[in-house]
Parts: C-alpha cells; sequence; structure tokens
C-alpha cells in the first residue's frame, strides 16, 4: 500500500513536473541537427513522450507547441554559498558546509484561473548543506480562482515533499488548501504578497529511532543498529492521513525579492515502525540585496525544531533543534 499511494501520487508531481518541463527544452520549430538534440535532452527528462515522439515521427516535425504546454511565466533563481550550523546544546560548528540551491516557477501558481493541473508548478532543490540533496519541493496547482481583481486567490495544490536536516529527515505527499493576498502596488514602490496554507499529508515518512538509542549527531544510525531497531533494515516509520500548514511573506521592488519570510508545521503520526507523535517546524528568513543585473548576494537563516511523543507508558518525549545560518552568493 505504502508504495502504491507513493508512486502513484509522488510519480504525479514528479511526472508532471518532468513532462511540462520537457517541453521547454523541446524545440518544435527547429530543424537539422540543433532540433535533434532539444528532442533528446526532452527525452532524458520524459522518456514515454520522447520515445513515442521518436516512433510516430512527431521528433522531426515541424510545428507548434501545444498551447497548454506554453506557460504565461517562467523564472528560475540559484544560490551558492556555505552554511554554519549549530544545535540547542551546541554552538555553530566551525566548518563551513557549501550548498547549491535552485527555484523554478512555471506559470504564476499564485494568481490567475486554472486550466489544467499543475499548469503552474513552483519547484525547489538544494544540494549539499549536510547531505548530498537536503531538499526537494514541488508544489503544483490542481485548482485556482482569483477573487477581489485578483487581489486574493484561492488555490488547491498537490505537493511532493523531501527534506533532510540534523533534527530530521522525512518525505511526503500531500494536498493543500491555499489563500493568498498580493499587494496592488505600481513601480518603483515596494511590493507585497502572503501565502498561507493548510492541508492533509495523504503518505509520509520519518527517521524515528526507538528509545533508549544514541540520538548524537550519526549516533544510533549505523547499519547494525537500524537492524536491531527495524527487522527489514528501515530507519523510516511511515504515516498517514497526517496535518500540514504554513505561511510565507514575500517583499519586493521591481519583481525582484528582498526579503522572504517562511513558516511551516506538520504533524506526523507514525503507523509502521516506532509508535509515536511527530511535530515539526521550520522557520527561514531570507535576505537579499541585488548587485547588478540577475546576481546579488544574501543571508539565509533557518530553524528546525521537532517534538516526537513516544507511544511508551511513560510518554517519553524528544525535542531536537537545529539551526542554519546560510550565506548564500
Amino acid at each position: 500500500m505504502n508504495d502504491f499511494i507513493n508512486t502513484t501520487l509522488g510519480g504525479i508531481a514528479l511526472g508532471e513536473m518532468f513532462h511540462r518541463t520537457a517541453w521547454l527544452v523541446r524545440n518544435t520549430r527547429a530543424t537539422g541537427r540543433g532540433r535533434l538534440w532539444s528532442e533528446i535532452g526532452a527525452t532524458a527528462l520524459d522518456p514515454i513522450t520522447g520515445v513515442n515522439r521518436f516512433m510516430r515521427g512527431d521528433s522531426s516535425r515541424v510545428t507548434d507547441k501545444p498551447a497548454d504546454m506554453v506557460p504565461s511565466n517562467l523564472t528560475a533563481s540559484g544560490a551558492a554559498g556555505v552554511l554554519w550550523r549549530g544545535t540547542e546544546d551546541n554552538a555553530f560548528t566551525a566548518s563551513a558546509q557549501p550548498f547549491v540551491e535552485l527555484d523554478a516557477i512555471y506559470g504564476d501558481p499564485e494568481k490567475g484561473h486554472s486550466r489544467t493541473p499543475f499548469d503552474a508548478f513552483a519547484m525547489k532543490l538544494r544540494f549539499g548543506g549536510g547531505s548530498a540533496l537536503s531538499e526537494a519541493r514541488v508544489r503544483g496547482r490542481l485548482l485556482g480562482k482569483p477573487f477581489k481583481n485578483d487581489k486574493l486567490q484561492f488555490s488547491v495544490v498537490q505537493s511532493y515533499d523531501f527534506q533532510k536536516n540534523d533534527a530530521y529527515a522525512t518525505g511526503s505527499q500531500s494536498f493543500e488548501a491555499a489563500f493568498g493576498f498580493t499587494a496592488a502596488t505600481c513601480r518603483p514602490r515596494p511590493g507585497f504578497a502572503v501565502l498561507g496554507w493548510g492541508g492533509l499529508t495523504v503518505l509520509g515518512a520519518i527517521d524515528s529511532l526507538p528509545l533508549g538509542a544514541d540520538r548524537s549527531p550519526g549516533g544510533g544510525r549505523s547499519p547494525e543498529t537500524r537492524v536491531r531497531a527495524f527487522p527489514r533494515g528501515r530507519a523510516f516509520t511511515t504515516t498517514d492521513l497526517d496535518a500540514n500548514f504554513g505561511v510565507t511573506a514575500n517583499f519586493s521592488r521591481n519583481n525582484r525579492p528582498f526579503a522572504v519570510l517562511f513558516y511551516e508545521g506538520r504533524h506526523l503520526y507514525s503507523l509502521d515502525g516506532v509508535r509515536a507523535n511527530h511535530f515539526l517546524q521550520r522557520g527561514r528568513v531570507d535576505l537579499l540585496l541585488p548587485l547588478r543585473g540577475a546576481f546579488g548576494v544574501g543571508a539565509t537563516g533557518e530553524y528546525f525544531d521537532r517534538r516526537t511523543f513516544y507511544q511508551d507508558a511513560a510518554r517519553t518525549r524528544l525535542h531536537t533543534t537545529t539551526t542554519r545560518r546560510c550565506a548564500p552568493t
């Protein structure tokens, strides 16, 4: 059942994202070698569509792209830098950890009517910063309805989320209802937008060590410990129909953000593995200073908090926090 839900919902979220991204790579008006390489690149992102196009001969036919595969808006940004981390018991580490963060917005997830599911989505990836992949998040719009001359927006979204840090490692598939407000401003006055959401986690997983295990960084997580705790060698416990909520505020000038506030809370109840209730919190503040053209510098502070309530007779409680200070460039 876990694989059925995870593969189906995860396949929809990631599959729609890669399917639409492949149409951005594919150049259906080109010919010759350039056209071939664009079709090959698109096939790497969306193999089924790509193979079908080669088999049908569409890979060489000059035509317009399907109208629903042309986004109304497309933006992307990247950040590279280093971060330091600490916990409630330890000061920030002296060694800096490099990371790369990528953000992309397809369409306009916070405005307008929906034409088709995933006609607008947002994607975030972070590599490094303590692990090879420390964050992957996709939020695709299923339904969008504007109100009050587009100042208010109601949306239903599907989310795929993965996070890994010193406080917790978790992944989930969820559906959320979101309400957004955008302040109408004229250049060069600052702009302001706020978005709040809440929803249900259909299936989630979280790392959960048994009582008595070593919870120091790296402790209790050796293969031998995992096998003793989980007979099948799994260090994650699965959850079902839990809740998540959050809010983010974006301050911008000339359509370029200079400050972003983010908070997210998530409740997970373990059904398979170590029985426990987990309440996860995450806060983030980004301060950005544009320099020249598309380049800028900034600083980010992140706070992760995990509170675990075990289902033993004593109702044992575990509290873990992790703080990151980042300096992206």
